[in-house]
């Protein structure tokens, strides 16, 4: 079942619709390191560095809450750890292209920093509240699914209003995920390589204690 997952997800990141393609996300314990995964948070599917991860993890930047650059501090089977202390938010930027699209993977672990810095973000209006601004290139993004993801594996599906915005609640302790994705049409070329569209893939990821 997960490597039928794999290659349906690897088949649709092309694909605007794709709702339960991979993403990439950031999981981070108080002001420790953040590790970065990819694959699918609520099947506990993480690919591997000799696999997935390691094809699409090729270069990401990393920053912490003053926007300067993480280096990778530790790799695992399933993820790369980042060394980032004390408190603020920690954001992964990763692309890569799949066929005629550019995948451009964002993730952010915490929900502190009430301004966008990802080009698709999701940002609370309060610090540390359960209401969000999905925004894209620093405007609201409007009528987009939304995918929370919560501790016992349960997931419910959203759709930004006017303004953008939804508002969840947080029930259980524990890790929550929150995925959003946005196609622009705009052709380019990246490294030589040319594409017809951008896929844009983010994820918040949040602890909520007891």
């Amino acid at each position: 079942m997960a490597f039928a997952r794999t290659l349906a997800a690897i088949a649709l990141l092309g694909s605007a619709g794709a709702a339960q393609a991979h993403f990439v996300w950031l999981e981070r314990s108080a002001e420790g390191p953040a590790k970065a995964y990819f694959g699918e948070w609520a099947d506990d599917l993480r690919e591997k560095r000799d696999g997935l991860l390691g094809k699409i993890m090729i270069a990401p930047v990393v920053t912490g809450a003053d926007g300067k650059a993480l280096k990778a501090s530790a790799e695992g089977a399933d993820f790369i750890e980042f060394a980032a202390t004390g408190k603020g938010d920690v954001r992964l930027r990763q692309p890569y292209q799949f066929k005629d699209t550019l995948v451009q993977y964002g993730a952010k672990a915490g929900r502190e920093d009430t301004a966008a810095k990802l080009d698709l973000e999701l940002v609370p209006a309060a610090a540390g509240g359960n209401a969000f601004v999905l925004q894209f290139k620093g405007k609201p993004l409007a009528k987009t699914e939304v995918t929370v993801f919560g501790p016992p594996k349960w997931e419910k599906r959203f759709h930004s209003d006017e303004n953008g915005r939804i508002e969840i609640t947080t029930p259980w302790p524990g890790q929550y995920v929150l995925e959003a994705a946005h196609v622009e049409d705009k052709a380019g070329e990246a490294d030589g390589k040319s594409y017809a569209k951008i896929r844009y893939v983010s994820t918040l990821t949040f602890n909520v204690s007891k």
